[in-house]
């Protein structure tokens, strides 16, 4: 049979590394928390600004001008048939 002394000292030393283990995680989860936090007013933020910045659209019921058509391109001069002939020297 082990010795109680033994025994008593294992179950402490557990004990403490379970305490510092709780501790640890209590520590990230706080980090967690606030990192969070940080997220949140760093997601909300812009979404204030851009809507601040952008005016909403005005609608006063009238449609938008149709765009101006644009002229078609000319097509490309073509070289006569004294043009593409051949140049003698």
């Amino acid at each position: 049979m082990r010795d109680i002394n033994e025994l008593i000292h294992q179950r402490e030393a557990e004990s403490a590394r379970l305490h510092r283990e709780l501790e640890r995680i209590a520590a990230e989860l706080e980090a967690l928390r606030l990192a969070a936090k940080l997220l949140n007013e760093n997601i909300a933020e812009p979404a204030r600004a851009m809507a601040a910045a952008a005016p909403a659209p005005k609608d006063n019921g009238t449609y938008a001008p149709a765009p101006t058509p644009r002229p078609a391109a000319a097509p490309a001069a073509t070289p006569t048939a004294w043009a593409s002939a051949k140049q003698f020297p």
